[in-house]
């Protein structure tokens, strides 16, 4: 009899198992398709020198050996990693700070209204926000001058992306207005869900706010802040849109970012098998800091 139901079970799970695979089949082909076939094609064009139309000519580890030793791939690369700097601290701090605003307030319908207006620069395409923020940094019309200007502060004033030392923070204040409503929204979906008995329990026990904000509202929120430095990991290292609208990494290179000199690399300058190995050394990259940063905080 025990066998027997042994049996029935294990039919029951093989059955239950290929329905499952059966309904999973349509997603992994796409999968496939779209996004594990480019990603070997990109592998393999990396040991290759090609143009994208006579033959290709294998060259094995070249292409990575002149990368390496590329002064602008490294600019890029460390311009990647200050945008990671000002995304984790500008948008996460700001959001999380008007999150805890938001929630403070009682009247939903105010807090709706906040919140959307928050939201807005979520919405637009980062192309669209490239444009508008050329607008707005554009040395004779733009409003940034101008406002600096109707402060007294118009000696500030100044060609903010024709600057190689104004350029980069300036695309990455337009990358980052893009972002601070993305990161409210999750810390204030976070801030609901946390008990506000615990909040009553530190007052009890002689918290003041600022301890409260430290040991209650921040712990609870680890697993928003670990969702947002993922997000923003991966964010930083494919930024190109932006970038490329506003100054297409200039001045001198100033703004380049991995993205920006892959692309033009790879299909302005026709170096299909040096652009394939920037893609992967990138998506390397992203893989190896996104596991570790995982593996550290699971560790903590």
């Amino acid at each position: 009899m025990r066998k027997e139901k042994e049996k029935m079970y294990k039919k029951a799970s093989l059955k239950n198992s290929f329905e499952a695979y059966f309904f999973i089949l349509p997603a992994f082909v796409i999968y496939v398709i779209v996004v594990l076939k480019p990603l070997l094609n990109t592998i393999v064009l990396s040991f290759y020198e090609w143009d994208g139309a006579s033959e290709k000519i294998f060259v094995f580890l070249k292409n990575y050996q002149k990368l390496f030793s590329d002064p602008i791939f490294l600019t890029a690369l460390r311009n990647n990693l200050a945008w990671i700097v000002a995304s984790i601290f500008i948008p996460m701090i700001l959001g999380l700070l008007l999150a805890v605003l938001l929630w403070s307030i009682k009247n939903q319908r105010i807090r709706f209204l906040f919140q959307t207006s928050y939201f807005m620069p979520v919405i637009p395409s980062l192309i669209i926000v490239g444009i508008i923020w050329g607008w707005i940094y554009n040395p004779v019309f733009g409003a940034a001058n101008k406002i600096l200007k109707m402060i007294g502060l118009g000696a500030l004033s100044r060609g903010w992306l024709g600057s190689p030392v104004w350029a980069l923070p300036s695309v990455i204040l337009a990358g980052n207005w893009t972002f601070f409503g993305f990161c409210m929204t999750i810390f204030l979906a976070g801030l609901q869900n946390i008990d506000k008995n615990l909040f009553e329990a530190a007052i009890i026990d002689g918290a003041n706010r600022i301890q409260s904000f430290r040991y209650i509202t921040i712990p609870s929120l680890r697993n928003q802040i670990n969702l947002l430095i993922i997000y923003i990991l991966i964010g930083s290292f494919k930024v190109f849109d932006i970038v490329y609208v506003m100054t297409k990494g200039g001045p001198f290179n100033s703004t380049e970012v991995v993205g920006t000199y892959m692309y033009t690399r790879a299909f302005e300058h026709s170096l299909v098998g040096y652009g394939s190995s920037m893609a992967t050394i990138l998506a390397l990259i992203v893989s190896i800091s996104t596991l570790i940063f995982l593996r550290l905080r699971e560790e903590k």
